[in-house]
């Protein structure tokens, strides 16, 4: 389906330092958790360690390549998704996540130059579900 306004935009995304910087948020917030919950010793220090260990395995599901053609969107992460219309957008400061039938995928700033960014933002202001 396309508009009268359909841009064509391709955008190759590198990797963001904003995950790594998450992980070491929710690590910090959660030690005083550990610190005043009322076990012994050795329960919290299992569950510090399965806190460690989940924040290890824990990765973002970031987008890698946009593609922008004839008004359709194709996201490719893990993936490869085509949307038509976007769902669900949520965009804070430089995070800006993207609901797919197949899950949230999440795109960050430093990823890409935001004139390389502007045409999909524009597609997903353009075609949000009101």
């Amino acid at each position: 389906m396309s508009s009268s306004w359909s841009p064509t935009a391709s955008v190759k995304l590198g990797g963001s330092r904003y995950p790594g910087l998450w992980r070491w948020v929710v690590g910090v917030s959660l030690l005083p958790v550990v610190w005043l919950v009322s076990w012994p010793w050795w329960a919290r220090a299992m569950l510090l360690a399965v806190i460690v260990l989940s924040l290890c395995r824990w990765r973002v599901p970031l987008i890698n390549e946009l593609h922008l053609r004839d008004g359709v969107l194709t996201v490719v992460a893990r993936q490869v998704q085509t949307l038509e219309k976007p769902g669900r957008v949520l965009r804070l400061g430089p995070w800006l996540a993207l609901q797919t039938p197949k899950g949230w995928l999440h795109l960050f700033e430093d990823q890409a130059s935001r004139e390389d960014l502007q045409p999909i933002y524009q597609w997903l202001w353009v075609n949000r579900v009101r």
